[in-house]
């Protein structure tokens, strides 16, 4: 009976799968293999002796941290390029802190119209208010509207 459940397995399973299962031992993990530049290897070594962690958990971290941050780069770019060349300059200026009044001026339009983009924004980004747009959009430079 055992040498059934040992050697009679499916297409999704390897030979020592079965094994594993019969000593209830935890499949090993898979090993991913990539090649670190010295430089960055150099960094992450020193980084994690600083840290007092092993180098492995540390990259796991940061990579898993970098992935995120791309993701939410990427979730706000698409957002920005479904606005049109006028909400894209209202959010720029909510942006950089200004108010409708302010925006108004700038952009020669009446502060109706900056509250009716700025609300078309937020719908669009399905956001609640000016912050969530600014957080949004943290770290991006907007500096060319000012």
């Amino acid at each position: 009976m055992y040498l059934e459940q040992i050697f009679c397995y499916n297409n999704n399973m390897s030979f020592w799968d079965p094994l594993l299962a019969l000593f209830s031992l935890p499949k090993p993990r898979k090993r991913r293999a990539f090649e670190l530049d010295e430089d960055i290897y150099s960094i992450l070594q020193e980084m994690a002796a600083s840290e007092q962690r092993p180098a492995g958990e540390l990259a796991n971290d940061l990579l898993a941290e970098a992935l995120e941050g791309r993701r939410v780069t990427q979730e706000s770019l698409a957002f920005w390029r479904v606005l049109s060349p006028r909400e894209q300059e209202v959010a720029a200026l909510v942006c950089l802190g200004y108010t409708s009044p302010q925006i108004a001026a700038r952009l020669s339009i009446s502060p109706e119209t900056v509250k009716s983009h700025v609300g078309n924004i937020l719908v669009k980004g399905e956001l609640r208010n000016r912050q969530e747009l600014r957080a949004l959009f943290a770290g991006w430079d907007f500096s060319r509207w000012e």
